[in-house]
């Protein structure tokens, strides 16, 4: 079972960063994966932590780099969101050595809400400014 489906309301019309979001969407199924088969093994679960937040980082460099390039209006505010996604990321991961299985379960959720609505709500916003 797939924890997250990928569907057309995520697309934004641009292709680059629609195969990004893609690949977030797969690293966070891989996350879920990796708990709901070896939710005890920690090194595994921090490294598939590890592998969405660098690639999230990635993708958000690439996307600001963009968005300052078309002189995206609303930039300050989604660099913003970037920024406060990477600070929950860390701040995650300095709990989890204390509370694991419930932080786990956490960080999972918080990444599924926050990968989708972000794709959906801000990253929509710049694909339809850019469609324009």
């Amino acid at each position: 079972m797939t924890f997250v489906e990928w569907e057309p309301k995520y697309q934004l019309g641009v292709e680059q960063f629609d195969l990004h979001h893609q690949h977030l969407v797969g690293l966070l199924n891989e996350l879920y994966d990796k708990y709901a088969t070896h939710k005890d093994d920690d090194a595994l679960l921090r490294d598939a932590v590890s592998n969405l937040t660098e690639y999230a980082d990635y993708h958000f460099t690439l996307e600001e780099s963009w968005m300052l390039q078309v002189e995206y209006p609303a930039y300050d505010e989604h660099v913003l969101q970037h920024k406060q996604f990477i600070f929950k990321i860390v701040e995650f991961n300095h709990l989890y050595r204390t509370e694991k299985e419930h932080l786990a379960l956490e960080i999972i959720a918080f990444l599924r809400r926050w990968l989708l609505d972000h794709i959906v709500q801000a990253d929509g916003k710049y694909g339809a400014f850019i469609r324009r």
